[in-house]
Order: structure tokens, then C-alpha cells, then sequence
């Protein structure tokens, strides 16, 4: 607990040895795999974790009892590296939430998310549009919404823009395509499943008037704040992350913002800068004690812990 704040982190990614081997592997023309984690190391300065996830989860667990934090969701952020955050929740239950990014075009899909979200216990999925190509309202997604649905699980989409530094250090072009990186596509999904709870991640990313648009037509979507924001910079309205909370707060209410901080990189670690920022932002703003502690940790638990 910081001060009178319970904290649960809606956005860690949960960067394995072997999300960095799944990532070479897309690479073409690539070197042998030792190599290239070093290479990746060099490029980006950071550190490539050992083999080991329950070893990367203790260091996470470490960095949130240091920082007295209570809880994060880890996210397994490559498709195929679901293993390393079950094997993390599994060390860790009380401290993480685990959930794993899914390829809509794999032919294994139905069959790996079901495994995970019944099997595994993980607690949702997430999309990434306009990376994978196809709009969150492809008809081909509804038997994976359904099973969501029947699940009780949370689906977190990823919409406007994208930057994946793993990618970027290990030279794997990140090549989207932005007709599926409108927030707004959601809408109609939202509405059709109306018993998933969707987020959209980082305040749209830079999509924030399309967002307060879904917002207002969705009760069933979420929003979290996660990461530095930068998207503020090349927003056509130049908001600073005052005025964002606010038009949040007044669409979204303080019931469907999820605070994250968006960390994952060792060994960086955990970015206590994000979360200690926003805390004395909304305390700042006399923002009632209760919202904060809904946006901070209760709204979260909330869906976790209880969903409906």
C-alpha cells in the first residue's frame, strides 16, 4: 500500500527468455539464437532474462514488495509464451493475474484459448488489430468472444498507435495497418457481447476522442491509463495527462479506469515513475479518495476477483 492506496497494476508485460526466442524466430535471415539475444541485449540495453519464468517472476514480485505494491497482471506478450506466465502466476497467485496475447489467424486459436482461460486459469486475451490485420469486428472473432464470455474473461484490444520495442531491438519490423486501429470498431462488439468486459489500453494510444466515443456508447468497456503517454505529443488536441484524466473521469466515470503502468524491460523493472506521476496527479486534482482507490486497485479486483 502507498499512503492510503492499495495498487493493482492492470499492465505489466511479462517479457520472458522465451518470448525473446519466439521473437528471433520471426526474424528473417537471423543469426543463431545466441547471438541474436545478444545482439537484442546490446541494441536496446536491457537485459535478456534467463531461461527459468518462475526466476523472472520472483524478481517481480521482489521489485512490487520494494515498491509495496499488491498485485499486477502479467501478460504474456508474444503468442506461444502463455507457458512462462502461467508458470508465473502459478509461483505467485496472491501477487499476479496472468494473461497472453493470441494470433486470430493461428488455426490453433480456439483450441490454445480455451485451454488457457480453462485449464491454465489465465484471466483474459489480448488483440492487437491492426499488428495481426483483422478488425475486432471480423466475424471470424466471435466464437473466440463467446468463449471469453462463457469464461468470465476480459479482453484487452490494443487499438491506434503501436510501438513494441522488443521488436525494434531485435529488427523485426512492426509493419500495422492502421484501418484497424479505430477504438470506435468496438462498438458494435461491445454491444453484441455485452457480458465481456473489454479495455482498451493506454487511453487509445492516441485514438482519445474515438475511445470517449466507445465510452459513451459501452458500459461494458474499460479504459487504462497505462505508460508514459507519449501520444499526448502528436494528439491533434495536445492534451496533457490532466485534461485526459478529466474527459476520462466525465465519459468513463471513475468505475471503468484501470490505473497501468505499462512496465515490462529488465532491468528497468518495474516504472515506479509512472504510477508515483499519477498518483499525486489525481490527488492533485481532488479527485474523491474512493475513486482514486477504484481507479488504483478496486475496479481491478472487481474483475478479477468477482466477475459477473
Amino acid at each position: 500500500m502507498i499512503g492510503l492506496f492499495k495498487i493493482f497494476d492492470a499492465h505489466v508485460h511479462f517479457y520472458s527468455n522465451s518470448f525473446f526466442r519466439f521473437l528471433v524466430k520471426q526474424k528473417p535471415n537471423r543469426a543463431d539464437i545466441s547471438s541474436e539475444l545478444k545482439n537484442i541485449a546490446m541494441k536496446g540495453h536491457i537485459e535478456i532474462p534467463g531461461e527459468d519464468p518462475v526466476q523472472l517472476a520472483k524478481r517481480w514480485a521482489d521489485a512490487i514488495d520494494k515498491w509495496k505494491i499488491e498485485r499486477l497482471i502479467l501478460i504474456g506478450s508474444m503468442p506461444g509464451d502463455e507457458d512462462s506466465v502461467v508458470q508465473a502466476v502459478q509461483a505467485y497467485p496472491k501477487r499476479f493475474t496472468g494473461f497472453f496475447t493470441v494470433d486470430p489467424n493461428s488455426n490453433m486459436l480456439m483450441e490454445n484459448t480455451e485451454k488457457r482461460l480453462k485449464q491454465d486459469k489465465l484471466r483474459g486475451i489480448f488483440l492487437y488489430p491492426s499488428l495481426y490485420q483483422i478488425g475486432v469486428n471480423d466475424e471470424w472473432l466471435y466464437p473466440l468472444y463467446n468463449l471469453v464470455q462463457e469464461s468470465k474473461g476480459i479482453v484487452f484490444v490494443h487499438f491506434g498507435k503501436l510501438l513494441i520495442r522488443p521488436r525494434d531491438f531485435a529488427g523485426v519490423p512492426t509493419v500495422i495497418n492502421d484501418a484497424f486501429a479505430d477504438p470506435r470498431d468496438l462498438i458494435p462488439v461491445a454491444k453484441k457481447f455485452p457480458q465481456v468486459r473489454w479495455v482498451i489500453p493506454n487511453f487509445g494510444a492516441g485514438k482519445f476522442t474515438e475511445t470517449l466515443e466507445v465510452g459513451k456508447q459501452c458500459p461494458n468497456v474499460y479504459v487504462d491509463t497505462a505508460g508514459s503517454n507519449s501520444w499526448m505529443e502528436h494528439h491533434p488536441e495536445k492534451p496533457d495527462l490532466r485534461k485526459v484524466y478529466q474527459k476520462a473521469l466525465e465519459v468513463f466515470g471513475a468505475g471503468r479506469i484501470l490505473f497501468g503502468s505499462d512496465s515490462g524491460m529488465m532491468p528497468r523493472g518495474y516504472r515506479y515513475d509512472i504510477l508515483d506521476n499519477q498518483l499525486k496527479l489525481v490527488q492533485e486534482m481532488r479527485i474523491p479518495t474512493p475513486e482514486i482507490k477504484k481507479i488504483f486497485y478496486e475496479n481491478l479486483a472487481g474483475l478479477i476477483d468477482s466477475p459477473s
